[in-house]
């Protein structure tokens, strides 16, 4: 089967990280043709790290998030007249991938479009502002499209419609969940690789070592290593669980965990108290319980920041 990856990159130091270069290696054996676009400023030296890898390379600063990539590489592909089986959105948000490919893309074959995961809440834009609703959506850092789905014109409009937005929320609403809300209105059929877990509003933070462990989950988000190796309890074990049970070289994530740490120096001292409470809570509570502590959890950051920070600090 010829598969199409377009795959979306974004740097704060404007390199391809060595888990990006992974990542992409381990595509190269689902996929005949990869399509990497950067919304970064690459020079030669490091797109010249993507030969042999990457078959058409675009670095253009954009600002449209993944989906402004995903735009760019998909209709490159229609220009160069491409003929594939199945189209792949990938991005740089997650390393691994830890186990192979393969035997998911097989389970998952009688699907007209599909993804890892879906995360059962999204982000509403209110008059007032923005607020957490319920919204099942497939999550958007890993796609597979069939060509019932990419050819037909409702998912081009969409594409061509990718702008950029004022905010990231709006990315969030109007492509990864708008997205997956045009396709089930247009009757395709839809899956996930993990259907286990979908009571837990974001099982890839939850509960990202049950994945990895029992379910033989290929990724873990970028966000859990660069904020969490400064955390107390499971989530400061990342290495060892994936150590463990993988093979995978942690290497990789324990060097671009610790570039990206330094810009978050500040934010990392006043969120660190919150977030191990916040864990803590939510992986203990019952469903309805939890999604009540995630709807108000901006008002109790404000609270802790704000008004009793620098006491519980000491505690």
């Amino acid at each position: 089967m010829k598969r199409l990856c377009v795959f979306a990159h974004w740097d704060k130091d404007n390199i391809i990280d060595e888990y990006v270069l992974y990542y992409l290696r381990a595509l190269k054996e689902v996929c005949s043709t990869i399509i990497f676009v950067s919304d970064s400023n690459l020079g030669a030296c490091e797109t010249h790290k993507l030969s042999g890898i990457a078959d058409f390379i675009i670095v253009q600063r954009h600002g449209e998030y993944d989906f402004g990539s995903y735009k760019r590489g998909f209709f490159l592909a229609k220009e160069k007249g491409a003929e594939f089986d199945e189209l792949i959105f990938a991005n740089d948000s997650c390393y691994g991938p830890f186990f192979s490919l393969t035997p998911i893309f097989n389970k998952m074959s009688k699907y007209d479009y599909w993804g890892m995961t879906k995360n059962l809440y999204g982000i509403c834009k209110k008059s007032d502002g923005y607020k957490a609703c319920y919204s099942p959506h497939i999550q958007s850092y890993f796609l597979v499209f069939k060509p019932k789905v990419f050819q037909n014109n409702c998912f081009m409009e969409f594409m061509e419609g990718i702008k950029s937005e004022a905010c990231k929320n709006d990315i969030i609403i109007r492509y990864e969940m708008g997205l997956s809300k045009l396709l089930s209105q247009k009757r395709f059929k839809s899956g996930v690789y993990i259907k286990s877990y979908l009571h837990t509003e974001n099982s890839l933070l939850i509960k990202w070592d049950k994945l990895i462990k029992k379910k033989h989950f290929p990724f873990l988000k970028t966000g859990l290593p660069r904020n969490g190796l400064r955390f107390e309890g499971e989530v400061k074990n990342w290495d060892k669980i994936i150590s463990q049970n993988t093979n995978y070289p942690v290497e990789l994530i324990s060097k671009n965990a610790a570039r990206y740490s330094d810009i978050q120096e500040n934010l990392f001292e006043q969120m660190n108290l919150y977030r191990k409470i916040r864990y803590i809570i939510l992986k203990n509570l019952p469903m309805e319980i939890r999604w009540g502590v995630v709807f108000l959890e901006k008002h109790i950051f404000t609270f802790l920041n704000a008004v009793c920070f620098n006491k519980l600090k000491k505690f």
